[in-house]
């Protein structure tokens, strides 16, 4: 799963999409954005510099749920 945020240049986060399944549809998902936004570049899992930017993140897989009854 991934999510999409949107990082101004003064370091805020704003969500844009969460829990996409697909990570090439999270990226292009994040592309549009990074241009709709004028932002400076779309920046995927692993990269260090974190302004003015739309980026993919991996989360974490969601527990199991059990049914206790």
């Amino acid at each position: 799963m991934y999510d999409v945020i949107y990082i101004d240049r003064d370091g805020a986060e704003t969500p844009l999409a969460d829990h996409l399944a697909d990570r090439a549809e999270a990226a292009a998902f994040a592309c549009r954005a990074a241009a709709e936004r004028g932002a400076g570049r779309l920046v995927l899992p692993g990269s260090t510099n974190l302004r003015d930017c739309v980026c993919v993140v991996r989360t974490p897989p969601a527990p199991p749920v059990f049914d206790a009854a």
